[in-house]
């Protein structure tokens, strides 16, 4: 008598060994999004920190940018993983800068910080000009369905 695996109990194996790759690999898009916007909100966070430094230093926010010397990497991390291109505005007042950028995990979903110290997400139409940071002549901030 010869011992062995029969053709069913094989195929049986290999229908299984499918479908759990199915489910990992339907999974797997999603979760590069979601990395993605990891990589978003920590460079954001950093970028709040620059902020802050910039605004210590100078008394005012106007060189807060994405062309700024200390912005450099963290400008192109947000800009490589995010969705469009970032936005930053920033003012003359003490209180007056903030950054954000569209996420890719989910649809019309932000990621805000401003010099007021408030971070957080938002979710408006990407064609909506409200999403952008309010603005006036001396200061910006996250838009307030951000809060």
């Amino acid at each position: 008598m010869k011992k062995g695996f029969t053709l069913i109990e094989l195929l049986v194996v290999i229908a299984i060994i499918g479908i759990l790759a199915s489910v990992v690999l339907i999974g797997f898009p999603n979760a590069t999004k979601k990395a993605k916007d990891s990589r978003v909100i920590s460079a954001i966070g950093q970028a709040r920190t620059v902020m802050t430094y910039i605004g210590a230093n100078e008394g005012t926010y106007e060189s807060f940018s994405g062309i700024h010397p200390d912005m450099d990497t963290l400008w192109a991390e947000i800009t490589n993983n995010g969705v469009g291109t970032p936005m930053i505005q920033a003012g003359t007042e003490p209180q007056g800068a903030c950054i954000y950028a569209q996420l890719n995990a989910k649809d019309n979903y932000w990621y805000c910080a401003d010099s007021l110290g408030y971070a957080g997400y938002c979710s408006e139409s990407k064609n909506d000009p409200s999403v952008t940071c309010r603005a006036d002549k001396t200061s910006a901030y996250c838009p307030s369905s951000c809060k």
